[in-house]
C-alpha cells in the first residue's frame, strides 16, 4: 500500500488492486480495456489522475475498514498539498501502475 502524506502529518493510505480498477473504471466510465490503454500509454489526463488517486484512497480506507470522507475536489487538494502533479510519491505511484500492465 501506498501512502500519501500531507503537511499537517496526516496520511492517506492507497491501495491500487482489482476494487481500485473497478472503481476507477467507474468513475471514468470506461471498461477494464480502457484502463489497460491508458496505463500503458503513460500519457493521462488531468482527471485521469484525480480518478486514480481517489479510487486508491477509497480503496485503502476500505481495506482498512475506514469511513470514506472525501471526494475528487478534497483529492485535488491532497495533489495540491503534496507538491502537485509531479510530487515524487505520485509519480511513484503512476510507475507502479505502468509496470503492472508492462
Amino acid at each position: 500500500m501506498f501512502e500519501l502524506r500531507l503537511n499537517n502529518n496526516k496520511t492517506i493510505p492507497l491501495k491500487w488492486g482489482t476494487w481500485a480498477m473497478k472503481r476507477f473504471c467507474e468513475l471514468e466510465n470506461k471498461s477494464l480495456l480502457d484502463l489497460i490503454n491508458i496505463l500503458s500509454s503513460g500519457a493521462f489526463e488531468l482527471g485521469t489522475i484525480v480518478h486514480i488517486i481517489q479510487a486508491s484512497a477509497e480503496s485503502g480506507c476500505k481495506t482498512l475498514n475506514q469511513p470514506i470522507e472525501f471526494n475528487d475536489v478534497i483529492v485535488c487538494d491532497w495533489i495540491d498539498e503534496v507538491g502537485g502533479l509531479s510530487a515524487i510519491g505520485l509519480m511513484r505511484l503512476v510507475g507502479y501502475l505502468q509496470k503492472m500492465v508492462s
